[in-house]
């Protein structure tokens, strides 16, 4: 993958921090080549803006659109696993909509930049809980499994946030202590 501005601000707030399997990661690949001339221009029309923010804005947007997509579809995509189920059996979870995998990976970039920005718990919360109840089925994972994963994705997040402060404290002082002693 090439490193996009994209792919270079995710990064910067802690995607590596993320557990992602291989169809995640070229899921990841496809959304960024999807997405990435979109958050440039972006970027450039709001140069006075901070691009982890205009992240947050391009991610909440991605992540509505697709929720919306998903529920416009949920009911085929369940029907399809309940053939899949009648038909195949336990060889079911071989056989994964595309739509849920996508939903899941977004909804995970979402609340890693969520917990990134200090978002609120209450907030990441509940959109993870509501992406976990609509995914449960076509993924075939527990609900709490799935919320589990999409909050790690928060804390992940504000993980990063923590350390790249605390990084910016130790540095500043440091500068303090320095002109202190060479004025």
């Amino acid at each position: 993958m090439t490193a996009t501005a994209l792919h270079q601000t995710f990064t910067t707030i802690g995607l590596d921090q993320l557990a992602l399997s291989h169809l995640e990661q070229k899921e990841l690949a496809a959304f960024i080549k999807d997405h990435a001339r979109f958050y440039d221009s972006v970027c450039q029309q709001k140069a006075d803006k901070d691009p982890i923010d205009l992240l947050l804005g391009l991610m909440t947007k991605v992540q509505q659109e697709t929720t919306a997509n998903y529920q416009n579809k949920q009911s085929a995509i369940e029907s399809m696993h309940q053939v899949f189920s009648d038909t195949i059996g336990d060889q079911q979870n071989r056989f994964v909509a595309t739509d849920s995998h996508r939903l899941a990976l977004e909804t995970r970039l979402w609340l890693l930049v969520q917990g990134y920005c200090g978002i609120d718990f209450s907030y990441a919360n509940e959109h993870a809980e509501h992406i976990a109840s609509l995914l449960t089925i076509s993924l075939a994972q527990p609900e709490h499994a799935l919320r589990s994963e999409f909050l790690a994705a928060f804390y992940a997040g504000k993980t990063k946030k923590g350390e790249k402060a605390s990084t910016h404290r130790k540095s500043s002082i440091l500068q303090q202590i320095k002109s202190f002693f060479n004025p």
